[in-house]
């Protein structure tokens, strides 16, 4: 006796399973092997993200940088202070812009710089890049600053800003420093009344 083929399906009839092939159902063990894989690839994919979360310099808060209350002969208080550290009437030297690093002095030691003030721009819908630059310089030149502060030399105002993310995450702060272009003073350019050291 011959073995027949089997003649192929046609479109309008499904196809007949091989002779000795039984289907499988898909049963509980097959289903726990699905979600047992599916939670696998899950962990996985969040063990990546906090991998990739603790490598980025975002996820470490800044240290906090002691300020030596007493400070020597050379006058520094503290060294390599984050922005966000600094406080109003901080003299400074090695000042690296409104967002870098800085070095606090006493006023009385030759500096370049100073955080002479942090204002806040009104609430509201973000005003864009450049109203919000040009509500920072406002604010920082209407800061009122010492009638006896000796202004020699070329000094300008630099500030940082709110970004538009960080104002819809509610950002108003500006930070408004004067820094010297070439030269240094001795002196606190705030009224005796201030902060300042």
């Amino acid at each position: 006796m011959e073995d027949r083929e089997q003649p192929d399906s046609s479109p309008h009839q499904p196809a007949r399973p091989a002779p000795g092939r039984r289907r499988r159902r898909f049963g509980p063990a097959g289903l726990w092997m699905v979600l047992g894989g599916a939670a696998i690839v899950l962990l996985l994919v969040y063990g990546a993200g906090r991998l990739f979360d603790a490598a980025s310099p975002a996820a470490d808060p800044e240290p906090s940088v002691a300020r030596d209350p007493s400070p020597g002969i050379d006058g520094v208080i503290a060294r390599d202070v984050p922005a966000g550290q600094l406080l109003v009437g901080d003299c400074l030297n090695d000042f690296g812009g409104p967002l870098g690093t800085a070095t606090i002095v006493t006023c009385r030691t030759p500096h370049t710089s100073q955080l002479i003030g942090l204002e806040a721009l009104p609430e509201g819908g973000y005003p864009g890049d450049d109203r919000a630059t040009e509500l920072a310089e406002q604010a920082c030149k209407a800061i009122t600053l010492s009638p006896s502060a000796a202004l020699s030399g070329s000094w300008n105002y630099e500030f940082s800003r709110p970004s538009r993310a960080t104002w819809e995450a509610g950002d108003r702060s500006v930070a408004c420093f004067l820094t010297l272009t070439e030269g240094r003073s001795s002196d606190s350019l705030l009224p005796a009344e201030g902060p300042a050291a």
